[in-house]
C-alpha cells in the first residue's frame, strides 16, 4: 500500500474517530473514558533504540512530510509524458497530473489540520474535565458544610444591591 493508501485508510479515520469521541456531549463518565482512550492512543510513547516519540507527534510528522512532498510536487509541475504519441494525449496527461497534484495537496493539508485539531481539542477537553472535577469538589465542600460561605465578590454584589434599593426608597 502506497503512502496515499495509508493516508486514506489510516491517517484519516483515526483522527476523525477521535474527534467524534472528543466532540460529542456524553455523560461525564463517558467523556472521561473517551478522553482517556484518546490519551492512550496518541500519547503512547514509541521507543526505537535511543529515540522516544509519542504516537501523535509521529503521525503529525508523517502527515507534514506528505504535505511538504505534495507542495514540492505541485511546485515542480506535471512530469512530461514519455508514452504519449499524439499532442492531444500530452495535453490531457498534463492536465490530469496537475489536477491530481492539486487534489493530493488539499488531501494532505486536510490531514495535517485534522491532526492539529485532535491535539487542540484533546488539550481543551482535558482542561474542561479538570475544571468540572474541581467544580464538583467545590460544590461537595459547600454542601458538606451545610452553609454556603459568602465570597468577597458575593459581598460586593450584595452591598451594591442594598445601596440601589436604598436609593430607590429615597427616590419614592
Amino acid at each position: 500500500m502506497g503512502y496515499w493508501g495509508q493516508l486514506i485508510y489510516i491517517f484519516f479515520p483515526i483522527p476523525v474517530f477521535c474527534l467524534v469521541l472528543l466532540s460529542l456531549a456524553w455523560p461525564r463518565s463517558l467523556e472521561r473514558a473517551g478522553s482517556r482512550l484518546v490519551s492512550k492512543i496518541f500519547f503512547t510513547e514509541i521507543r526505537a533504540g535511543p529515540f522516544h516519540v509519542k504516537l501523535l507527534y509521529l503521525f503529525f510528522a508523517i502527515s507534514l512530510l506528505v504535505f511538504v512532498g505534495t507542495v514540492r510536487a505541485l511546485g515542480a509541475g506535471p512530469a512530461p509524458c514519455r508514452t504519449c504519441v499524439v499532442a492531444g494525449e500530452t495535453l490531457w496527461y498534463g492536465k490530469a497530473m496537475k489536477f491530481r497534484a492539486e487534489r493530493n495537496f488539499w488531501l494532505s493539508l486536510f490531514n495535517v489540520i485534522l491532526w492539529m485539531l485532535v491535539w487542540v481539542i484533546h488539550h481543551d477537553r482535558m482542561q474542561i474535565l479538570k475544571l468540572k472535577d474541581r467544580l464538583s469538589e467545590l460544590e461537595a465542600t459547600a454542601t458538606a458544610d451545610g452553609s454556603e460561605k459568602e465570597t468577597p465578590a458575593d459581598k460586593a454584589t450584595s452591598e451594591e444591591v442594598k445601596e440601589k434599593s436604598d436609593e430607590a426608597k429615597k427616590a419614592d
